[in-house]
């Protein structure tokens, strides 16, 4: 049977509490009053004491009356502690349920959202389905494909036109360029480095070509845009350019003060053809062609000493050429 202390009315450890040797009744050490453990043996409790000294026990009631009282408060104060933890705890669960609508409302806008984007996705899908399927139909038709032939064959007549008008031109690069300078004067001392004596009356035009480039980072000099030359007969274009091909590794030395820098001279191509040639050299590289050159603005490719000539006119020839049969002129 669970002891209680006489005193508090709270458990009590048989072992650890204080017993009374008259009464036999248990109470914890500090509630007994006048307890020893070194005379444990002979120690009554306060009531027995009373009892044998006819005195009242009313001290003793009213020790129990008192820690009755003390426990009550304390069971009080741990009730209203609980109350407040649990308002707190119900606030903020009211707190979470109104987060839960707000993300759960959130939620449906996105996902309404979402099947809205896929039903638009959907339907871009169907209309690149349908332009892909007349682009194949147009593709397949005879008429359309004979049609896209002839642009192309007027595309490539209209650039050789152009290139033709062009017969007298040469361009030169690698002249540095300052201001003020005087190019029909620059291009006749470049005649004359070059061995071909050209006098300003056989000059028509001369002048940079393009906007001046900004100066590259790294480089110490501005690179200096070519310089589009028009003479006034072929003959004297075609003695530079043959010149130019003899004599490479012809510099600025003489002709301008400062470090000598190389000079080019080529023919002047047409947009179309300046793309066209820059392709084929840089096919011609990749697949180890030693030969892409022009010729009366002509481009022609040929991958050794011993193979044919090929005339490139177009991308299709560029492919035809590297990637499958050569077209031979």
């Amino acid at each position: 049977m669970a002891n209680k202390c006489s005193v508090c009315g709270k458990f009590v450890s048989g072992t650890d509490g204080a017993k009374c040797t008259k009464c036999t009744g248990v109470m914890h050490r500090s509630c007994a009053t006048g307890f020893d453990p070194c005379k444990a043996g002979s120690w009554r409790c306060q009531p027995c004491k009373d009892k044998g000294s006819r005195k009242s026990p009313t001290h003793t009631f009213d020790t129990v009356s008192d820690g009755v009282l003390q426990d009550a408060s304390v069971e009080e104060s741990v009730t209203t502690s609980l109350a407040q933890e649990i308002r707190l705890l119900r606030k903020e669960m009211a707190s979470v349920r109104e987060e839960m609508s707000s993300f759960r409302l959130e939620l449906s806008n996105l996902s309404s959202s979402m099947t809205e984007f896929n039903k638009r996705g959907e339907a871009v899908e169907e209309r690149m389905s349908a332009v892909e399927q007349l682009v194949n139909q147009r593709q397949t038709s005879p008429g359309e494909t004979c049609l896209m032939d002839t642009i192309t064959q007027l595309k490539a007549e209209l650039n050789e036109r152009e290139q033709d008008d062009l017969l007298n031109d040469i361009e030169i690069s690698g002249l540095p360029e300052k201001i003020g300078e005087n190019p029909v004067h620059l291009t006749s001392l470049v005649a004359k480095k070059m061995g071909i004596d050209i006098g300003v009356s056989d000059i028509v035009s001369a002048e940079r070509r393009g906007p001046r480039r900004s100066e590259a980072k790294g480089e110490d000099q501005q690179r200096p845009r070519l310089i589009r030359v028009r003479l006034a007969r072929r003959s004297l274009r075609d003695d530079m350019l043959r010149a130019a091909r003899t004599g490479r590794g012809a510099d600025t030395s003489g002709i301008l003060d400062g470090d000598a820098r190389r000079i080019f001279i080529n023919e002047y191509l047409t947009r179309t053809n300046r793309l066209l040639f820059y392709k084929t050299r840089e096919e011609g590289r990749r697949r180890n062609w030693r030969y892409v050159w022009t010729r009366g603005g002509r481009i022609y490719a040929r991958q050794d000493s011993g193979s044919s000539v090929n005339r490139i006119r177009t991308d299709a020839d560029i492919n035809r050429i590297f990637g499958g049969s050569p077209v031979c002129i």
